[in-house]
């Protein structure tokens, strides 16, 4: 069991990291927002498409209390972290961003002790939480020293608002009735859209927007596979394990990024990555004995 466990972490941080490349290759032709607006909508229809043909009936029509969630869910999931991430990187660079980004399990365990004082955290969780959070420290350690907080404090702020936002929707996620993780992912997704598509006509001109064949493709990939499947996958690791747990796929999206680029784009591997994936393994070995 504790081995699909892993497995679906890593898997999840593998997708997720994976997306840097795709979003490099669309970002100078397609606005933010519109980008996240078509990732959410076509994440939306291979969800539906998916439980289409799973042949299983399950409805949430006329259940107002989990619609709530779900909305909730969409706007903290999506919505706001993705608002106050693009806001936040106008005033800081990446690597601040990613470090700021992997306080998301940190907030998660407070939050649990505060919100959930019944659930269990063993002491080795929190050891396991901030070994992985040294660790994503060390994979940003040659950038580290050029942070200025005198800088804008308004860029640190919202990233840290982001962490808190995808914080409090990972408790959200893990209250859910039971129900299907593609149909409760399809209706994250859905509101999501909603709230985007709106919002990127409203602040940025969709229809003007002018992509290659290939980058068409780029945009797919990133709606299909990093939003609707990872989505999916998501949703099933926190309904098996725990927030803390699920939260822990910050540490692995950055360093998956870079690993990536080492493999396919032929970048150096540097020692602090090398070390970095030590660290943030160790962490993990030490949070599957708690």
């Amino acid at each position: 069991m504790n081995r699909i466990n892993y497995l679906l972490l890593l898997g999840i941080g593998l997708i997720w990291g994976s997306q840097f490349f795709f979003v490099d290759l669309v970002i100078n032709s397609i606005t933010p927002i519109t980008l996240a607006a078509c990732k959410a909508l076509l994440g939306t229809i291979t969800l539906a498409t998916l439980h289409l043909f799973s042949g299983k009936k399950e409805r949430t029509q006329g259940q107002s209390g989990i619609w709530k969630s779900l909305i909730w869910i969409g706007v903290l999931e999506a919505v706001v972290p993705f608002i106050l991430i693009g806001w936040g990187q106008q005033y800081i660079n990446s690597s601040t961003a990613s470090i700021l980004l992997g306080t998301v399990p940190i907030f998660t365990i407070i939050f649990v002790k505060i919100f959930a004082p019944n659930e269990k955290l063993p002491f080795k969780k929190w050891i396991s939480v901030i070994m992985g959070f040294g660790g994503l420290c060390l994979l940003f350690a040659p950038d580290i020293s050029s942070i200025s907080f005198a800088g804008n404090f308004m860029g640190y702020g919202a990233l840290l608002g982001a962490s808190l936002s995808f914080a409090v929707s990972l408790l959200l996620i893990k209250r859910l009735p039971p129900m299907s993780s593609i149909v409760a992912m399809r209706n994250v997704l859905f509101v999501a859209s909603v709230i985007l598509l709106p919002l990127a006509f409203i602040f940025e001109d969709p229809l003007r927007v002018q992509l290659s064949w290939q980058q068409i493709l780029d945009v797919i990939i990133l709606g299909v596979l990093q939003a609707g499947i990872v989505y999916m996958l998501y949703n099933i690791l926190i309904r098996r394990t725990s927030a803390a747990f699920a939260s822990l796929t910050n540490y692995l999206v950055p360093l998956f990024g870079i690993l990536l680029g080492t493999i396919v784009l032929g970048d150096q591997l540097t020692w602090n990555a090398i070390a970095a994936l030590f660290v943030i393994l160790v962490s993990l070995a030490v949070g599957e004995k708690s």
